[in-house]
């Protein structure tokens, strides 16, 4: 399948799904093996998230599942042949359901306050990288911001990224992929730390034991509180007699 058509497709399928919300930015990561990757940041009115669809189905899996519907279409449940293999994939494309191979989750207030506002300096900036004919490994990165005036940038995976906030920006977006998409735009160290930075700087809840009050207070005052003492309900068979004795050596 050509990879224009295919993006087109996803993305097709990923506005079909919030048909109302703005769309802030998009990555095509276009593999040399077809392990692409696509992902859509967008953000419905009047809410301070945003919306992160995204999809590694990528050609090389989808080749092979139009394989196998042509596969299906051709013989019966006892695999025996009884009809003809599509000469052509369009139509098995038209019938596929793209929605199907499209995951979504949220991003934060923080962190789409923090990208928005990036985006946003970054506005008119485009960049185009010399991309290498005929490469047997890695891929092209096309990154389009519609934030402000917008930019557009194209580069290669393997090459220095054209802009350190927009490696960091992808930093953030690859942590709900997986496998080889994710190592490929997690790659640069420099944007990781950035990305730390921010997560460090913009987050505001830091995750911590509670503690009452009352405790808190007796604590401060230089009294220890007293200790309660809490019996564990023993296991009552012994399947869980031996997960626990495997929790205990953890």
């Amino acid at each position: 399948m050509d990879a224009n058509r295919y993006f087109d497709a996803m993305h097709n399928a990923m506005s079909a799904q919030h048909p109302g919300a703005q769309l802030l930015l998009t990555v095509k990561l276009q593999d040399t093996c077809g392990n692409d990757a696509c992902l859509e940041l967008k953000q419905l009115p009047g809410e301070s998230t945003s919306i992160l669809c995204y999809s590694t189905m990528g050609r090389r899996c989808l080749n092979f599942q139009l394989f196998r519907k042509g596969w299906q279409l051709c013989h019966n449940a006892d695999g025996q042949l009884v009809g003809r293999f599509p000469s052509s994939a369009d139509g098995l494309i038209d019938e596929t359901d793209f929605r199907a191979y499209c995951r979504e989750d949220r991003l934060d207030m923080a962190r789409t306050q923090r990208i928005t506002a990036e985006l946003r300096q970054c506005a008119g900036i485009n960049y185009q990288g010399s991309i290498p004919q005929n490469a047997r490994t890695g891929a092209v990165i096309t990154v389009e911001s519609f934030v402000g005036a917008g930019a557009r940038w194209t580069y290669w995976s393997q090459d220095v990224l054209p802009s350190l906030p927009l490696g960091a920006i992808l930093y953030w977006l690859a942590d709900h992929l997986a496998g080889a998409e994710r190592r490929t735009l997690q790659a640069d160290p420099q944007a990781a730390r950035l990305a730390a930075q921010w997560l460090a700087g913009d987050t505001a809840v830091f995750f911590h034991p509670s503690v009452p009050m009352t405790a808190m207070n007796t604590v401060s005052s230089g009294s220890a509180p007293a200790r309660r003492r809490t019996t564990v309900p023993a296991a009552r068979n012994k399947s869980w007699q031996s997960i626990m004795a495997v929790m205990a050596g953890m």
